[in-house]
């Protein structure tokens, strides 16, 4: 089986391992009547769900550690990433095999072991130079996670290099501003996510966790928020 192919077959399978996952809200939530018929095909409508899932740049505030599975799939998976490990170690290059894993570690619960797929992935893709922004993010925000929410210098630095990629990335802006809050600067912080939500689209999914942080620090500041202009990671006025 080629590499490639390998790959994706890895990552259906992981998207099967987690289709309680993506299941379970819905029942929690009163949908208990699910037909078992639906149940039963969920993994295969599923199959891909998982790696396209990974790392979406359109979810700036939701921690990894939020999404990990919760379902009976576990020892599965595990047997799985160890595969992956093994493919790795002949393939240290393989950049997306190395987000697959990290996606496996992920679904475990695992944040160590998912910020450091994250950055073998970045290591794959050239360094921070030359990585995705995308990618970047996603490593910066396994590196928040690992630290149990603190955005530490080498996740602000993966931020930043994710920007230098994609000026108005959200993930890594929406960081910025989460770094600048846990520094004590409530002022920054709110003027960068009053600048992303300005730049952002009207349907954005993400716009709604934003818009909270700026009530929030909106209410914090008192009558001083009118004074603070919305701003990016550049330190300028956002384009609407």
């Amino acid at each position: 089986m080629s590499g490639d192919i390998w790959l994706w077959v890895a990552a259906g399978a992981l998207a099967a391992a987690a289709a309680l996952f993506v299941l379970r809200p819905l029942a929690r939530a009163g949908m208990s009547a699910l037909p078992a018929a639906l149940l039963a095909a969920a993994p295969a409508a599923l199959a891909f769900a998982l790696y396209l899932w990974i790392g979406r740049p359109d979810l700036p505030d939701m921690p990894l550690g939020e999404r990990a599975l919760e379902s009976a799939q576990q020892e599965e998976l595990l047997a799985l990433a160890s595969r992956l490990e093994a493919h790795l170690e002949a393939s240290p290059e393989d950049a997306r095999g190395w987000r697959v894993l990290a996606a496996a570690w992920r679904g475990l619960g695992r944040t160590r072991e998912t910020a450091e797929a994250l950055a073998r992935a970045v290591q794959a893709e050239g360094g921070s130079d030359t990585a995705p922004a995308g990618l970047l993010a996603d490593y910066g925000e396994a590196l928040v996670t690992a630290s149990d929410g603190m955005v530490t210098p080498e996740a602000l630095a993966a931020f930043r290099a994710a920007l230098g990629q994609e000026t108005g990335h959200p993930k890594a802006w929406h960081y910025l501003a989460l770094e600048r809050l846990q520094a004590g600067d409530e002022e920054a912080a709110f003027a960068l996510w009053r600048g992303l939500e300005a730049s952002a689209k009207p349907d954005a999914p993400w716009l709604g966790a934003v818009r909270n942080r700026v009530e929030q620090l909106s209410r914090s500041l008192g009558p001083a928020a009118a004074d603070v202009a919305p701003a990016t990671p550049a330190g300028t006025s956002p384009d609407r």
